[in-house]
């Protein structure tokens, strides 16, 4: 086996956790994520609010679920996975309680932004924690898999009411102490030695904020953003060996990488909301709602497969199929000229870019020393998480 293959957690694990488990840690919050924007309608009538600012509700899931990262990085460093995976699980707690019993529209955005700082949090951890490309393949696939039913899960559970669907990222917790049991514990000397990074941190959460803010605040989101890269480049400088560790950052496998998932996260996030609206001329929405359900099952399966030959395939085809694919997926909705075609890019995508967060996850693993190797594959799910903020703002510019 391919050396990078072989450990991605920090600590060879003598009795590595189910799969499942790892699966079902990370599932559920592109589950609840996906389901947002099915009650926006009847949150917005039941808080009092218009559409529009029911809308936050999206945004403040996909700034919770990139603030995940940064966060649990430095818990992995700093206490190791069972405390992240504690901190977490408390975080996702919080913010479903906040959601459940939420009276007005801001009680209700500081939910779902802890429900999805805790969720991203767990799926760090679950491909942190998974040790294999394959393994990691199971989870990402799982991932877009379950992610694809988001919409009909929402659509079907409001009828209980609008708020069980922004209740689904719960079953994560089910993992929990499966984590907890098969972990291997942090070393205690390790964490007395690390010292928390404050401000990198910080200067990290400020620079990922802004870049999700950007299409709703614009021109001082894109400023802050400038400025809070700034700093942090000047900061990582000064403290080489602090969050963001200069060894991870001048890594090519790791910037190839970050590149990489940060590209075709935001294209299939794009994707996944163009190609219904391009849809809408030749089909019913019914049938593109079924459609769409069917190809993102598809290029999910064909992912989970695709993870789990690629060190027979080799890094030379694997690097080339995974790039060649998104290109075809992107491709498709402006040349096919037949909708089943512009549909067919859906599966392309989603394929790329969870067969791509699997294989880079664990390359990325293997190529940064070993003190490093948790804080570099968080900060790569943080580039692709990213994707998911990047896209439909990407999509919304391409569809005025």
């Amino acid at each position: 086996m391919v050396y990078f293959e072989a450990v991605i957690a920090t600590t060879v694990q003598k009795r590595r956790i189910s799969v499942l488990h790892l699966v079902l840690l990370a599932t559920p919050t592109s589950l609840s994520a996906n389901s947002t924007i099915t009650v926006i309608p009847e949150l917005a009538r039941a808080l009092g609010v218009s559409a529009a600012e029911a809308t936050w509700a999206a945004t403040a899931f996909g700034w919770g679920g990139v603030l995940g990262a940064p966060l649990t990085a430095a818990l992995l460093r700093t206490r190791g996975s069972r405390a992240a995976a504690l901190v977490n699980a408390a975080l996702v707690l919080l913010g479903t309680l906040l959601v459940a019993g939420a009276p007005t529209l801001p009680t209700l955005l500081a939910g779902r932004a802890a429900q999805a700082a805790g969720g991203g949090g767990l799926v760090t951890i679950a491909i942190t924690l998974a040790g294999t490309t394959s393994r990691a393949g199971a989870i990402t696939a799982g991932v877009g898999l379950v992610g694809a039913f988001g919409p009909l899960a929402g659509s079907t559970l409001s009828a209980f009411s609008w708020r069980v669907p922004l209740l689904l990222s719960l079953p994560a917790l089910l993992a929990v102490p499966a984590v907890l049991r098969h972990a291997p514990r942090h070393d205690s000397r390790e964490a007395t030695a690390t010292r928390t990074d404050a401000i990198g941190i910080l200067l990290v959460m400020t620079l990922v904020s802004a870049f999700v803010l950007i299409p709703r605040l614009e021109l001082a989101a894109a400023a802050a953003a400038a400025v809070a890269g700034l700093l942090l480049t000047l900061h990582v400088r000064m403290k080489p060996a602090g969050f963001v560790p200069q060894p991870v950052i001048r890594s090519r496998a790791f910037v190839t990488a970050a590149a990489a998932a940060g590209t075709l996260s935001t294209s299939y996030f794009a994707l996944l909301y163009t190609v219904p609206r391009l849809l809408e001329h030749h089909w019913t929405s019914e049938r593109i709602g079924l459609m769409t359900l069917i190809m993102l099952a598809a290029g999910s399966t064909a992912s989970l497969l695709f993870t789990r030959w690629t060190s027979r395939l080799g890094a030379a085809i694997t690097r080339a199929v995974l790039p060649a694919t998104g290109a075809v997926a992107v491709a498709l909705p402006l040349v096919a000229p037949q909708p089943v075609l512009i549909a067919a890019s859906t599966a392309f995508a989603v394929f790329a870019a969870t067969a791509a967060m699997a294989w880079y996850a664990a390359r990325v693993g293997g190529a940064v020393p070993h003190e490093h190797r948790a804080t570099a594959v968080s900060l790569f799910t943080l580039c692709y998480q990213l994707g998911g903020a990047f896209g439909p703002a990407l999509a919304t510019l391409l569809l005025v």
